[in-house]
């Protein structure tokens, strides 16, 4: 068998960064658009299937599937959290008031609270 052919048209670099699949969010209704063909102009739209708002494709990978790569790397990465309509901003659960950082003031969004550690309870009869 033959190897296959070189890509045509640049590098593997600028093929891999217009390859990326990112998550797209409905402008009305802020739910998840899913890739669907337009069969009167053939081709790829992204359309929401609550309230089928449809805007054109930026990009045409719809599915990769990565052969011999690491995927324990990739989990809980969230590159697209950013352009989620429905995370909102982090606010107390007591009084609604955004949770601020004590030190800077800022807002917390990108702090990561751990729980205290617990004293170990021994029982004694």
């Amino acid at each position: 068998m033959s190897a296959s052919p070189a890509p045509q048209g640049g590098s593997t670099q600028q093929q891999q960064g217009t390859d990326q699949i990112h998550f797209k969010f409905c402008r009305e209704c802020s739910n998840l658009l899913y890739p669907k063909e337009d069969r009167a102009t053939n081709s790829l739209v992204f359309a929401c299937r609550t309230c089928h708002v449809a805007e054109p494709a930026t990009s045409y990978c719809v599915f990769q599937n990565k052969l011999h790569s690491q995927v324990g790397d990739t989990a809980g990465v969230t590159q697209d959290i950013g352009n989620d309509p429905t995370v909102g901003l982090p606010l107390c659960l007591l009084c609604g008031d955004l949770i601020c950082c004590d030190s800077c003031g800022d807002l917390a969004d990108y702090m990561t609270w751990e729980k205290p550690a617990q004293p170990k309870q021994s029982s004694t009869l």
